[in-house]
């Protein structure tokens, strides 16, 4: 496996020439979440709570504890819902024409995301959290892997992008939802 930085730079500035190397690889689940997911994944809820706790952000300054506690709960939360994404798309692509594969599945996802864990850097800065939206760049490097990982015919590449895409949204949802009733943001 690559190191965590060689990985990034490869998936942002040349995604296509990264996905042959990924293809070629064989990193067992434990490995991709050890090297990379848990790393990364720390991004958005830590770069949060920073930005919200030292700058404030739409009325909210939570206390340091709070601010850390709903920052672990997400963090711990998200991983196993990346998780749920990967499989789901892993128990999807045989509908079109594709093959099952978790941990190909898992790979996937994990470096798709990468650009929207990156993005998460913004919310260090609250007026630039609208900078979030760069992570949808993570899309194109979905699109471009896709067809390598789950082996989607091109036919169908569109349409299974759209059902990760409404899979990825749907279970971040209940990943905020699930956060907010066990972490509820704090008003001053």
């Amino acid at each position: 496996m690559k190191s965590l930085v060689s990985r990034v730079k490869g998936v942002i500035l040349s995604p296509q020439k990264e996905w042959d190397e990924i293809e070629a690889e064989d990193s067992t689940i434990v490995d991709l979440y050890r090297n990379y997911i848990v790393i990364l994944a720390a991004i958005p809820p830590f770069a949060s709570f920073l930005g919200a706790w030292l700058l404030g952000s739409r009325g909210l300054h939570p206390t340091f504890a709070q601010g850390v506690f709903r920052a672990l709960v997400q963090y711990s939360l998200s991983l196993p819902a990346l998780f749920i994404v990967a499989f789901v798309i892993s128990m999807a692509a045989p509908h079109f024409d594709g093959k099952t594969d978790d941990r190909r599945a898992l790979m996937l996802a994990a470096y798709s995301y990468t650009p929207t864990w990156l993005a998460a850097f913004f919310g260090l800065v609250p007026g630039l959290r609208f900078l979030d939206v760069l992570g949808f760049y993570g899309v194109y490097v979905f699109s471009l892997g896709v067809t390598r990982m789950m082996r989607i015919p091109k036919d169908n590449l569109d349409v299974f992008t759209l059902v990760a895409l409404f899979v990825t949204v749907a279970t971040a949802a209940l990943h905020a939802w699930v956060v907010s009733l066990i972490a509820p943001l704090q008003l001053l």
